[in-house]
This record gives structure tokens, sequence and C-alpha cells, in this order.
């Protein structure tokens, strides 16, 4: 392990399952981008890049300028205990990053007229007791219902093993937190129960379904839902401690709990793939591609968080036990930043402008 290499110490789990609004702790030691003027050994862009992640990451990245791959590589262990290098190619789990994946399956079945994202969300899920919320509530995380990563039972039975119906019943007959469309209230529920509609609608499970309809279609081969255990090369482990002398395996949890809010694993190159799926019709159609980047409350959209008017810059950032995850798009210059680290609660905010500022100097 490095020995520049500093990450915070976790004492408490909390963050599973983060929003963009939800990482909360952040890198103790963040070396700065060296500066022109300044005597170093390295000048090229590939060398200040390795000098700054080397010493302040464990995980994945790959950037964009201009709409081509700049980089796209590993910094530190995928698996300390096996001295495995984090790669290109490495698997992680991508937490929240999930999100966007359950949208877009919505987003298809509208457009094969199977749904509307104005229906009742009783309409597809048996004895949902309020007739009020709509599927564009969940999408938009207006709907009030309580989020069930934050009932506090849930640590103690986040390793449990849920059926969908199981899940469900953890938040369904709880009362709203507001009127739905009223306010914004970032909700994992309502992700879940999306999950449960893409299976209702479509007859196939969650992960089948993104399997057929957006994995297989992009070339994302090793992207996917509850199949993680079948793949046995260049899988990260997920940590969440890690310091100079030290490095502890992150609690554990079972991805069915995290379902469609935040189940999802991939690698920062199909990632890519995915962002340039939706981008170029493949995945949705260019009108449900323009509404899914269309805010609704506090900049959230339909599974991205969009902090331009124009609606040319979306991200979303993610935490699950163990990892932490953020894609940072400008269409309109052709810039991305996908990162997946196998360290939690990570806040990437201060890394992501380090690096955009580092390809807006690239010569």
């Amino acid at each position: 392990m490095s020995n520049y290499l500093r990450f915070v110490v976790i004492f408490s789990l909390v963050f599973v399952l983060a929003s963009c609004s939800g990482n909360s702790a952040n890198i103790v030691e963040d070396t700065p981008l060296p500066k022109e003027s300044e005597t170093v050994h390295k000048d090229t862009f590939e060398e200040k890049l390795d000098q700054y992640m080397s010493k302040n990451y464990s995980g994945s990245v790959l950037l964009v300028k201009d709409n081509k791959v700049i980089t796209a590589k590993g910094y530190n262990m995928a698996d300390y205990s096996h001295n495995l290098p984090n790669g290109p190619d490495t698997i992680h789990q991508i937490g929240s990053l999930t999100k966007a994946f359950t949208a877009a399956a919505i987003l298809q079945l509208q457009e094969a007229g199977k749904l509307s994202i104005n229906d009742p969300v009783h309409k597809y899920i048996k004895d949902y007791p309020n007739d009020k919320v709509t599927l564009y509530h969940l999408l938009t995380h207006t709907s009030g219902i309580p989020n069930y990563t934050a009932f506090p039972d849930f640590l103690n039975a986040m390793n449990i093993r849920v059926s969908v119906d199981e899940l469900i019943a953890k938040f369904k007959d709880k009362p709203l937190e507001f009127e739905p469309g009223s306010r914004y209230s970032y909700s994992n529920s309502g992700y879940v129960l999306l999950g449960a509609v893409i299976e209702q609608v479509s007859g196939q499970s969650y992960g089948d379904y993104l399997n057929e309809h957006i994995f297989k279609p992009l070339g994302m081969i090793r992207s996917g839902y509850l199949t993680k255990n079948l793949i046995h090369t260049d899988v990260a482990e997920g940590y969440s401690l890690l310091t100079p002398d030290k490095f502890e395996t992150a609690r554990p949890i079972d991805i069915t709990v995290a379902y469609s809010a935040g189940g999802i694993y991939s690698t920062v190159q199909d990632l890519y793939k995915w962002l340039q799926g939706l981008e170029n019709g493949t995945v949705i159609s260019k009108t449900s591609w323009e509404l899914m980047r269309k805010p609704n409350l506090s900049e959230y959209a339909l599974g991205w968080v969009i902090s331009d008017p124009n609606g040319m810059v979306y991200t979303h950032d993610g935490g699950i036990n163990g990892f932490s995850s953020e894609i940072w798009r400008d269409m309109s210059d052709g810039t991305a930043v996908i990162l997946l680290s196998n360290a939690e609660g990570i806040n990437f905010g201060h890394m992501r402008d380090v690096l955009v500022r580092l390809l807006d100097t690239k010569e």
C-alpha cells in the first residue's frame, strides 16, 4: 500500500446507498495538483495524474475530453489481501449510480406503451395504500415515502437476503412524510418500488431486464445485478478503512437489500459505454433522454442531478458498504469523469474538480 495513501476512518454506515447529497466523509490528506511553476519530476498529463491519484485514491478512473477517452486506469489495490491492483476493468459496486439505470428502464417501458410515468404506483404494486403517489414522484424523490435505509433497524438487517415484497413491506404502510410533489427528499424506497414496477410490467426480474435491454446492447459485459459471484477475475474488495498500515474490510450487505436503488456492479469502462448509449439514442429515445435530464425540485431529474439550466451537465454519486462512486458529465465540451473507489464514504467533489482542471489544461 502506498505510504502516502490516506482515507478517513468511517465509524458508521449511515451513508449506505448515498445520494449526491449523502456522502459526508472526506479524504484526510489531499495532495494538490502540481502547478506549472513548481519543480516536479513529472510533467506530462499522465504523470501529473498518477502523481495526484496514487497518493489520494484507491480505485479506478476514466477521463474523457472532447468525447475521447484520455485515460482509463486504476490506482492502489482492488484487494489488499491478495495484492490485486485496481485497473480499468476492475468491478466495483456502484451504489446509487444504479438509479439512472432504473430510471432508464422505466422510460423504455413508457416508450413501449406499457406504462406512463404519471401513473399512480398502486396501478402496479399490489395493495399499495396511497393513490396520490405516481411513478414520477418516485423518480424525482418527491413522493414523501420514508427512506428505508434511514430506519433505526436498517443496519442490523442489511445483510439478510430479502425478496422484493419483503423489502417493500419495510416501508409500504408507513405514513408519507409530506404531500407527494410538494417537496424533495431523497428516498431509496421510491427506487425500490420502481424496480418492482419494472418486474411487474416486463415480466422479467430486474437483473434480467437490465441485461437484455441495457447491458448486452451496450456491450457492458462486466456489469450486472446479483451475478458478481460468477465473475472470478478483477473484482474489488470493499473497505471501510484504509491507512498506510491497515486495511479493514467493510461490513457486508446483501445486495438484495440495495436492489434497484443501489445494487448494480460495473467498471469505469462499462459506465462510459452507458453514457454513450444514453446520449446516442441506443438506450432511450431523444425525447426520453431530454425528459431524463429535466430537473424537478433540488435539481433532481430522473436518476440524475442536473446542475445547469440547459441540461448539458449531469451527475450522480453513490455509496454502499465498502465503495464510493461518481459520474460527472458535461456534454457541452465532451468532458467526463468517472470514479469508482473501493473505499467507502468518499466525497469526490474536490478530486473531481482537480481532474476537470487537469483535463482543461491538457494540451
